[in-house]
């Protein structure tokens, strides 16, 4: 989605530019504040280094500040369009990157919002527990003095399973087997600095490795 921005959208001043680059910086504010979210987290500084003051203060006041990130994007890019710097089609995609951002969004919140029933967890030890009692019955007669040691190693694998399930429930936390949000989210702010800082010195490279291949035909690669 930056790079769409980034390529899409016409700049007429200087001005134009660097209303880019801030909505350009709210994609990665939106990412996250999406995470901060998630964990149920107060707003940070990296979050407020990626806006104004103003939007900071206002995102602070607000129930869902990914939503209202996503507004502001969605905002700037009506904005656009109205004074003829996105054609309609172009509006359109655009929406539908939005779109999709919000629709992952979502589909981490019912992961969140839907955790394991309380009575399922009870049910699936008590039938493991169980299991685990009766199974010695069953295998003493061939196992013999074995049985003990086969018992314990079944025992834990299945109480093991079942605590793995309880574990990755909910993976947006601070656990060492959760996914790695905050390395995501740094990975998205470094990618997007790299494209405002290089773009601007490389956005017509292609141009110059053609002409540069016009006037040296006879190179290796050429």
């Amino acid at each position: 989605m930056a790079h769409s921005i980034y390529i899409v959208v016409k700049e007429e001043s200087p001005k134009d530019r660097v209303e880019k680059e801030a909505i350009l910086r709210l994609v990665v504010a939106f990412a996250i504040a999406m995470k901060l979210h998630l964990r149920s987290e107060l707003l940070d500084d990296q979050l407020a280094s990626l806006m104004s003051e103003f939007q900071y203060f206002k995102l602070k006041q607000t129930n869902h500040p990914p939503l209202q990130i996503a507004f502001w994007i969605r905002d700037y890019l009506q904005f656009q369009h109205d004074r003829n710097c996105l054609n309609i089609y172009q509006l359109t995609a655009l929406h539908k990157l939005l779109d999709s951002l919000i629709d992952i969004l979502g589909g981490c919140e019912r992961i969140l919002k839907t955790p394991l029933p309380l009575i399922y967890a009870i049910k699936l030890r008590q039938l493991v527990v169980i299991y685990c009692l009766i199974l010695p019955l069953e295998i003493v007669k061939n196992l013999t003095w074995w049985t003990g040691i086969v018992i314990a190693f079944v025992s834990f694998t299945l109480l093991s399973i079942e605590q793995i399930g309880s574990e990755i429930e909910e993976p947006f936390g601070h656990d060492p087997n959760d996914l790695p949000l905050n390395s995501i989210c740094n990975t998205i702010l470094r990618n997007v600095e790299e494209l405002i800082m290089l773009a601007p010195d490389n956005a017509r490279d292609w141009e110059l490795s053609s002409l540069h291949i016009r006037n040296n035909p006879q190179q290796p690669g050429s």
